[in-house]
């Protein structure tokens, strides 16, 4: 039996007019009606709306990156190496000025630095809104020599 909207429309009354499940007792007058229970088709729940921010809008990509656990290769500037207890490390300042001392196989927002030779670090660099990390573009950066202080 194929039924179409109208016929639908037609049982629809007659649906609801087939009174409660035998379990239930009518309510007589001096009795409440029992409370409908959460598995009832024709309950509505109020369900709050509560929103939260998931990210800052007025920071710059390079701040959001900071903020999220991480720097972009392109903001570091590489100024040297050196070696402690056999392990080589690279000696990088990143964009708010902070120096820090890295090995290899450090991982940043967008990228991970692969390898330090005597003159410069390598970086693979991927899309840091992309989850593919075998798509890389590899940065070699130079050692930036200090300014002479006065």
């Amino acid at each position: 039996m194929k039924i179409t909207p109208t016929l639908l429309l037609l049982m629809t009354p007659a649906l609801f007019a087939q009174g409660a499940p035998k379990g239930d007792k009518p309510a007589s007058a001096g009795q409440a009606a029992p409370e409908p229970s959460a598995t009832d088709a024709g309950v509505i729940k109020l369900v709050p709306y509560k929103p939260t921010l998931s990210r800052e809008p007025f920071l710059t990509l390079s701040d959001a990156g900071a903020a999220a656990g991480g720097d972009l290769v392109d903001d570091l500037a590489v100024k040297g190496r050196f070696v402690r207890d056999g392990k080589v490390f690279a000696i990088i300042a990143d964009s708010r000025g902070n120096t820090r001392w890295l090995p290899i196989g450090y991982k940043f927002k967008d990228g991970e630095l692969v390898a330090i030779d005597d003159k410069s670090v390598t970086f693979h660099q991927w899309d840091p809104n992309s989850t593919n990390k075998s798509v890389y573009r590899k940065v070699v950066k130079s050692f930036k020599r200090e300014e002479a202080k006065r």
